[in-house]
């Protein structure tokens, strides 16, 4: 197969002319030497991650179909740690929901909020664009720029919140808080589609005030009765 993309946590290969194939790694990211999934830096591996990603991935995926809203995923891929999917065209964006004040989000406005400060499904839009930082961009800059039209701008603010509803409440009987989860969107046969991934790389999620590592959420929500 060959491989579109190398990223920090996963690779992506073309599987068939409208399919792709996403590898999940063992590498997780963070700052210097603190592991975070909303880092840009590679700061080590945690042996099973992949596995965990890739498990996380197909369940969140399939209870989100099973509610309605529309992704690229298609099912497990036939290599370890793989999931197939369409093949959509990337908004190039990351669509962040916050439910608490954490992370970037703090370091922004550490000013006027304390961090934990609840931010009930606070949706904020940020470039993926690792050398300027993945700066936050407003809804009218995406449209003015041409980035996405207002309707899909719209459409990714609700989604984004629907599907966040939608988590929370399947991970709440777990003892899970979810701090924030990001979530990437593109177009596929001219719909609007959930893409990338869904696991403990794209969320922080919390568990006896404490910020579970990224391949701790499969444990307790997939493992545990």
């Amino acid at each position: 197969m060959k491989r579109l993309y190398r990223g920090k946590t996963k690779d992506l290969f073309l599987f068939a002319e409208d399919r792709l194939l996403l590898y999940f790694k063992d590498s997780v990211t963070g700052t210097g030497d603190c592991l975070d999934p909303g880092g840009n830096e590679v700061v080590g591996k945690v042996t099973g991650k992949g596995n965990a990603s890739l498990r996380l991935s197909v369940f969140f995926f399939e209870l989100l179909e099973q509610a309605g809203i529309p992704t690229h995923y298609l099912g497990p891929g036939p290599v370890e740690n793989s999931l197939l999917v369409k093949r959509a065209r990337s908004f190039g964006l990351e669509v962040i929901c916050r439910e608490k004040a954490w992370g970037s989000f703090l370091h922004r406005y550490g000013r006027y909020v304390t961090a934990g400060e609840p931010l009930p499904s606070l949706v904020e839009f940020t470039l993926k664009d690792d050398d300027r930082g993945d700066p936050p961009i407003t809804g009218e800059t995406l449209a003015a720029l041409k980035i996405a039209s207002p309707e899909a701008i719209s459409y990714m603010e609700q989604t984004a919140r629907r599907a966040t509803t939608l988590i929370k409440e399947q991970i709440a009987p777990k003892g899970l808080e979810l701090i924030d989860i990001k979530y990437e969107f593109g177009e596929c046969d001219g719909r609007i589609l959930l893409i990338d991934e869904i696991s403990g790389d794209s969320m922080r999620v919390l568990r006896d005030d404490r910020v579970l590592l990224p391949d701790e959420p499969a444990a307790v929500i997939l493992d545990q009765p």
